[in-house]
Formats: structure tokens, sequence, C-alpha cells
């Protein structure tokens, strides 16, 4: 018994000496000069929708804060910032627009006062970074691609931010010149000052995806006695895709294809199989999925080679029964799902 109580608060004091020894390792950053991204979004959901919320690393990185009764300075001074993302390919733009990580818009110029929020919540992106917001209002239509900032988004930091410790005693990371004044009051206090603070410097992109959206109709036969009795229908897809985005529209073999690649419907019990195909247009030429049985959107049945995202090219398609199959097949209701694939 005495071993085991001289052994336990060993142990303990072991295990705050530790402790302390990580707290010292925490540090704040300035970022000088980086790329960030502000997202990737798909080109018709920007058109729609825009990008409403993005966040990136907004220069200044602190981690690890162990202290009490402490208080923190952070204040920020855009220099320079970016409206305009162009596409260096086909010379097309974007605008954005900014925030910061109290959702305060951002514009060149502007001078704001971060102190009274808490690190917690301020320093909450990877690696500890503090994180601005980038939008992008919605009617914007452009060709996938990478997006770069027309000039790179420059501002300055001043920052106080306690690292360890309780009240006065704590440790802190400050920028070049900052000064709580004598009695620690505060920057804005007798013989207190924000000093010279620190420049961060990055460059911003956004890279716009390929999209499409697709409008279809279901297939409905009605009501026949016979497989051979049933007549074709005639029906339409619509589709559009991205600005400038020339496309390819293929369709499986459905759920139950037979001998391969053909086509059928099956019952809803049973293993009962009703063989039918799908041509482009009224012609018997088949839509698939491979190589010449591709639609090439530059043939759509209408709006054929309008990319500009608002417009839908039409695909007129006609399905029918074969007339190969059996002559016994038993009554029932017969289906079958086919899977529209696009490429670009």
């Amino acid at each position: 018994m005495i071993t085991l109580k001289k052994i336990i608060p060993a142990g303990l004091l072991c295990a705050g000496l530790i402790m302390i020894t990580t707290q010292s390792y925490a540090e704040c950053q300035v970022s000088t000069s980086g790329n960030s991204s502000i997202g990737k979004v798909p080109s018709i959901t920007m058109t729609e929708s825009g990008i409403q919320s993005s966040e990136f690393n907004a220069g200044l990185n602190c981690q690890s804060f162990f202290t009490f009764l402490t208080t923190s300075y952070i204040k920020y001074r855009i220099v320079e910032m970016p409206k305009n993302y162009i596409n260096s390919v086909t010379g097309e733009q974007l605008t954005a627009r900014y925030f910061d990580t109290g959702n305060n818009s951002i514009s060149e110029g502007s001078e704001k006062d971060l102190g009274g929020f808490s690190l917690i919540d301020i320093f909450s992106g990877p690696g500890g970074s503090l994180q601005f917001k980038a939008k992008v209002d919605p009617g914007q239509s452009v060709s996938p691609g990478t997006y770069k900032a027309e000039k790179s988004f420059k501002l300055t930091w001043w920052y106080s931010v306690p690292d360890a410790g309780v009240g006065p005693l704590s440790t802190k990371f400050e920028s070049p010149g900052f000064s709580r004044g004598p009695f620690g009051l505060g920057p804005d206090s007798w013989r207190g000052s924000w000093g010279s603070g620190r420049d961060a410097s990055f460059d911003l992109s956004l890279e716009v995806l390929p999209d499409c959206r697709i409008a279809t109709n279901d297939v409905n036969f009605g009501t026949a006695a016979f497989a051979t009795a049933f007549e074709p229908v005639q029906t339409s897809m619509g589709i559009r895709c991205s600005v400038k985005t020339p496309y390819k529209v293929g369709l499986n073999n459905g759920l139950y294809p037979q001998s391969g690649n053909q086509r059928a419907m099956k019952t809803s019990s049973g293993n009962n199989f009703l063989r039918y195909e799908i041509y482009k247009n009224t012609t018997s030429e088949r839509w698939g999925s491979n190589g010449s049985e591709q639609w090439l959107s530059t043939n759509a049945t209408t709006n054929a080679g309008v990319y500009d995202a608002k417009t839908q090219q039409g695909y007129t398609f006609t399905t029918k029964i074969l007339e190969n199959n059996p002559d016994n097949l038993p009554a029932g209701v017969y289906s079958d799902t086919i899977t529209v694939q696009v490429e670009f």
C-alpha cells in the first residue's frame, strides 16, 4: 500500500508536465504568399444558384489556446482584393464578393477589429486557419475550366493572441510592433500600439465543372392482347449542358438485356421477357451506349449545337416492341429501366 501511494502522485505529476510542454508549441503564422481555392462547382448549379458561401484561408493561422482570463486582439485591413476570375483559355469572366468570419462584407480599404470573437470560432479552418468566405451570384453562365483571380488578395493582419497561461502572465503571439500598453489595457490604450502588422498575399482560383440537366418521359405502350399488337411509341427527352460544351448521349441496355445487348422488359413476377428496342428519331438506327450508337449533341433533333446552359437540346426517339417475341408470352405488367449516359 505504501509503494502504490507513492507511484500514483508521481505519475500524475509526470502527465501534467507533459501537457504543459505540449501547450508551448502553439503559434500564429501569416501566409506571405500562396494559393487558395474558393471551390469547385458544376456550371449549371452555379448559373442557377451561384456559390452561396465558400470558405478559404484568409492568411492567418493560430493553433492551441490554453489560457484563462485573457483577451485577444485581431484586426485586418484589405489592401487589394480581386473581383473578377478569368478563364485563360476562353477569356470568360466570373465575379465574386467576399465576407469575413463575422459575415461582414469586405471591400478594398475596409478595416475590421475581430477581437470580440471567440478564438475557437475564428480559427476553425484546416490547420487553425481563419476563414473568409466567397460568394458568386447566380446568373453567370460560363464554360467549364479553371478561373483565376485577376490579381492577388492582399491584406494586413494585426494580432495579439494568448498562447498559454492565466491573465497578464499568459504568453502571447503578436504581430510586429504590437503593444498592449504598460497596464495591458490594449493597443488603443495609453502607450499601446497595433504596430505595423504582417502582410498576407495569396492567389485565388475557382474550378467550374461540366454539368447537365436531363428531362425524360416514361414510355407506356398501353394494353394489348398480343406482343405483335403493340404500336411503336414516339417521345423525346431534353438535355442542356454547360456553356461551350458538346457532348454525347448514350442509353444503356436496361436491367434485363438478352443475348448480349438486346433490351427486354420483365414481368413483375416470374422470368418472362418482352423484347423491345429504342431508335433515334423515326429511323431504324439503334440508340445505345457505345461508338456510333451514341447520339452527338451536334445532331440533336432540336437546338443542335446550342450550348448556353439555358437552351435544351431535344432528342426524339421511337420505342418499339420487336416482332420476334414468343407468341405464348403470359399476361402481366412488363417493365424496364433505362439509364441515360452523358459524356463530355
